[in-house]
């Protein structure tokens, strides 16, 4: 068993997500296509594979029931059946259950589902259900059946030996033949023969009209989406109008719209411009066939975008950039601007040669400041003007240099008697640079900087690629959400060489390209003359000595139709909070408060991820309450702490197995893992105590830091009574939790799964991806680990980590192994210990087994989570071996790999997905193999997957190494190869293999 899962064990959470999602579409459009075209085995495997990876996904689970019906299995569907049907209204789903139910006998059932499909729906343009219906009808008491086609006439279909048919559309009689509209009045259509109703009848018609959907304003026009789920296949219509009624008129939600996966509804987006509502008296209304208003609607599109823009026209008057202030400030400059609101785009006429001017406020830190004037003089084109703004610097040298550089004409120095503030400095830099001749671009860029080379023109560039273009940023390691290279956690300030090959590489992969970014970043803050003109400058009546006003510039400029780009071709080095000093935290936190009253939803437009938990204290209190509470009494009371990792696979198995067992004999299970934050990825030093839970753990909030918190964690489990701390897997945890051993005064038990404890790859694979060999030179060990990289996450040398785990396995009460094989590596590595044996499971207890006949290809199992470790690429070369030699030959994994599509593409290979402990034996029964196969290179310790396969009675081969070796030589049942055997002849040697032997 491996310390660690293959798949997605070092990966985000959201990266895994998206890769099931996009192996789930590709299943199930393969299923799809095999189903279409009769292939129903291979329609099987797809499908199964798809409902693996995606097991809430509505269509295919249906399409896999359709399968089942079709393969003679209608009793299989009836559950997917029922589950999609109770999941909302679904068409297909409907006529599938009646199909289901009719094979399985079920006529009642059958009846009532074609019932609900046929008079709840409008028809589907398929030959088959004219079939199916027939079918039913004859064996009920109906004298006939109908339905409402897309065309909007009836579809009728009688039995012989009825009368006249007659169509009452709610109570008015209507000829048959004559089409049928949905008009808002009526609501159902009844067809009967001989005064009895049809299967269907009546036709629910408001059902079939109903509109579901959702409108909302976006820059002064709408947008939404809408669906008739009852009537799936047209394009709905929705009508516009203005409040008075007037100017009315119907567009066509006609456009893709986003579906989650798991849903079978098929909803279509719809987009109205500003321009063709402008006109209409406020507020519209948006209503869909059913004449029902959508959901946000009424509204008024328009309103958010004029009061932004005279918000915004408001700001700017009363902080011009030339030309006298307003005598008042309106109450109108303290309203609210959402956040997210967009102005009608803004027009300015690119010029991409102009001319700028670089402001550069300065408080103190010369070397700072001597480091970004330095790169800026390097760096930027004749005719840029520098302007520096000493915002009353305290530092004589620095106040003397900056003199000494306006002297020179380097620079435009203005000087503040006293500190003003960042954004009063900013907009006198701003206010200089509008007295220049012409009209300068600037940029706003912090003393704390350095620019690096083609800078300033890759901004300029940026910002005039487009008409509407506001600001340009770059990317920089302290940056918010222009950061690198980690947006959420700070980053080393590069310098010299390392600065330079940063900003290199930047340009080399991104070039010129702009993203657009809700706000710019003021650290170095490119901004288009226009932008400035229109919007205003940074606002210094609230933001004191600054922080947010770039925000708030950018928030106004976005009303005002300007968008911000970030670039990241290019590279700027930023020390961070050098500006404000010690007081930087505090004044951040006022000022985002301020930011947020401006523009409500600033937050929620720019943060992705919260960091900090603050409630996380109040939590574990609440939480270790509830864990005392659930002790036994105690005269009763005892536990055993298990430690181990959090990666799943076999490890996670054999623990389950002991909760189990412990809560059997009445002890508690207290089950210490790594924990992980919501990107999935561990927490250093953190540890999370459950009531041996897993995934479906109550007390998520008892989380502590090791070695920081040991001793709290101690006092939680003292009352427990442990008496033994057991370790499984130390992956993921921090050495110093062996120590609550001593504060708990138990005794140590080691349960060793994998050789993690002298390999800091867990696994003995060299750098090659085959077993090492275990030398005995840990030099040899070393080298490895530097070429391939530590599986474990602690930066230890080998001879360390040995000697370390030989104190612990000597102080150890038990060293428990599952196979001799294992105990015998252990024993080489560790002179002295004496491992006790104690196999995971009873080989005696699994049936005779013997190559099963074949039809075809021979059929290979592999089982389990194939990584290298398991052989992946041992397995990945034989099933290319067998395309290339076109072998009688493939390959079926139950389970999952690193790589699903590259074995699936070669087309000897399938791979069924993910399955359930209790679903594996029938799952490999299912695959109608000959044999199983266990491509492991390396010494495993047990091997679950060769215990299912003698489960599910496939004969075994394995290479000669490691506990499945030893299992197979003891037991029979299967064969033992040459480890390093080729592809080739692996493949040759499993076309050979008739009959079970050891």
């Amino acid at each position: 068993m491996p310390g660690t899962a293959p798949a997605d064990s070092d990966k985000s959470l959201g990266a895994g997500i998206r890769r099931a999602q996009q192996a789930a579409l590709a299943a199930f459009q393969n299923g799809q296509t095999a189903l279409t075209a009769g292939q129903l085995d291979d329609a099987l495997r797809w499908l199964e594979r798809g409902q693996r990876l995606a097991p809430t996904d509505l269509m295919i689970g249906l399409f896999l029931a359709i399968t089942y019906v079709r393969m003679g299995t209608a009793a299989k569907a009836l559950p997917l059946l029922h589950d999609v049907v109770a999941r909302g209204p679904t068409r297909e789903a409907w006529f599938a259950l009646a199909g289901a139910a009719h094979d399985s006998d079920d006529l009642a059932q059958a009846e009532a589902a074609l019932q609900a499909g046929l008079s709840g729906f409008r028809l589907p343009a398929d030959p088959g259900l004219a079939t199916l219906a027939d079918k039913i009808v004859a064996v009920t008491e109906r004298p006939g059946w109908c339905g409402l086609r897309a065309d909007g006439r009836v579809e009728i279909r009688l039995t012989a030996g009825h009368g006249k048919v007659m169509l009452l559309l709610d109570g008015a009689k209507l000829r048959r033949g004559a089409l049928v509209a949905l008009a808002d009045d009526v609501a159902q259509l009844a067809v009967t023969a001989s005064g009895v109703h049809l299967l269907g009848s009546p036709i629910d018609l408001a059902a079939l009209r109903r509109t579901d959907g959702a409108v909302a304003a976006r820059d002064g026009g709408l947008d939404g989406w809408a669906i008739q789920r009852r009537d799936p296949d047209c394009l709905p219509s929705l009508t516009i109008s203005g409040a008075d009624g007037l100017g009315q008129f119907r567009v066509r939600a006609d456009l893709p719209a986003e579906t989650e996966l798991g849903t079978m509804e098929r909803p279509r987006r719809f987009v109205v411009p500003m321009a063709r509502i402008a006109g209409l008296q406020m507020p519209v209304h948006v209503c869909g066939a059913d004449g029902r208003d959508l959901p946000g609607s009424p509204l008024d599109p328009l309103a958010t975008i004029r009061a932004a823009r005279l918000q915004a026209q408001g700001v700017a008057a009363s902080w011009p950039l030339l030309g006298a202030k307003a005598p008042l400030p309106s109450p109108l400059l303290m309203a609210s601007m959402p956040a997210a609101l967009r102005g009608l785009p803004a027009q300015a006429t690119p010029q991409p040669a102009r001319e700028v001017a670089v402001i550069i406020p300065v408080h103190g830190a010369m070397d700072a400041t001597r480091d970004c004037l330095d790169s800026v003089f390097a760096s930027i084109p004749a005719g840029t003007v520098v302007i520096v703004v000493d915002d009353a610097s305290d530092a004589p040298d620095l106040v003397r240099w900056l003199d000494t550089l306006g002297r020179q004409r380097k620079i435009r120095l203005l000087r503040h008697a006293t500190n003003r503030g960042f954004p009063i400095s900013v907009n006198a830099g701003l206010r200089e640079a509008a007295g220049l001749p012409g009209k300068r671009d600037m940029v706003v860029l912090n003393s704390d900087t350095v620019v690096t080379p083609g800078w300033l023109d890759g901004l300029r560039q940026a910002v005039h690629a487009a008409a509407d273009i506001g600001t340009a940023t770059p990317l920089s390691n302290a940056a918010t959400i222009m950061s690198y290279p980690h947006t959420l956690r700070a980053n080393p300030t590069p310098v010299d060489t390392a600065l330079a090959d940063l900003a290199r590489q930047a340009k080399a992969a991104n070039k010129l390209e702009t993203i657009e970014i809700p706000t710019a970043i003021g650290f170095c803050m490119y901004l288009r003359h226009e932008c400035v003109v229109e919007t205003g400058v940074f606002r210094d009546d609230l933001f004191a000595q600054g922080y947010g006003e770039e925000n708030d510039f950018c928030l106004r400029a976005r009303h005002l139709g300007w968008r911000h780009v970030g670039v990241p071709g290019i590279y700027v080095a930023h020390r961070g909070g050098q500006s404000f000093g010690a007081a930087t935290a505090s004044l951040i936190t006022r000022n985002l408060a301020i930011l947020e009253d401006l523009h409500p939803g600033y937050h929620a437009l720019i943060a992705a991820f919260e960091q900090q938990d603050p409630l996380a204290t109040a939590r574990r209190r609440i939480d270790s309450l509830r864990w005392k509470a659930a002790r036994a009494p105690i005269p009763a009371r005892r536990a055993v702490v298990l430690v181990s990792h959090d990666n799943g696979g076999g490890v996670e198995r054999v623990v389950r197995a002991r909760v189990e067992a412990l809560r059997a004999e009445g002890t508690r299970p207290i089950l210490l893992r790594p924990l992980r934050g919501g990107d999935g990825l561990l927490i250093p030093d953190a540890c999370l105590v459950s009531d041996g839970a897993f995934s479906e753990n109550t007390t998520p909030n008892l989380r502590f830091s090791v070695p920081g918190e040991l001793a709290e964690l101690a006092a939680l489990l003292r009352d427990d009574r442990a008496i033994a701390l057991e370790v499984h897997h130390m992956l993921g945890h921090n050495h110093m939790i062996l120590r609550l051993a001593a504060l708990l005064a138990v005794p140590v038990d080691f349960h060793l799964h994998d050789y993690a404890m002298y390999c800091p790859r867990i696994t003995l694979l060299g750098p090659e991806r085959r077993y090492c060999g275990e030398p005995t030179a840990t030099v040899i060990c070393d080298a490895c680990v530097a070429d391939a990289g530590r599986s474990i996450e602690e930066d230890i040398a080998t001879t360390t980590l040995r000697a370390r785990s030989a104190n612990d396995l000597a102080a150890a009460r038990r060293v428990v192994v599952p196979s001799a094989d294992t105990a015998t590596r252990f024993r080489r590595h560790f002179q002295g210990i004496r491992p006790e044996i104690l196999p995971l499971e009873n080989d005696s207890n699994w049936p005779l087994v013997q190559v099963a006949p074949q039809k075809g290809r021979r059929r290979v199992c592999v089982i389990g989570a194939i990584g290298p470790e398991k052989g992946y690429d041992l397995l990945l070369a034989c099933a290319r071996d067998a395309a290339m030699r076109k072998l009688a030959l493939e390959f079926t994994v139950v389970g999952f790999t690193v790589d699903d599509q590259r074995l699936i593409d070669t087309g000897h290979a399938f791979v069924t997905g993910r399955y359930q402990e209790a679903d594996g034996e029938a799952l490999v029964r299912a695959q109608s193999a000959q044999l199983a196969w266990l491509p492991a290179i390396w010494p495993e310790t047990w091997s679950f997957a060769l215990s299912l396969a003698w489960q599910a009675g496939l004969p075994v081969v394995a290479f000669d190494i490691g506990a499945p070796a030893e299992r197979i030589r003891t037991h029979g049942q299967g064969w033992v190869l040459p480890l390093g055997l080729a592809p080739g002849a692996i493949n040759t040697t499993l076309l050979g293999l008739e009959r079970a032997s050891g």
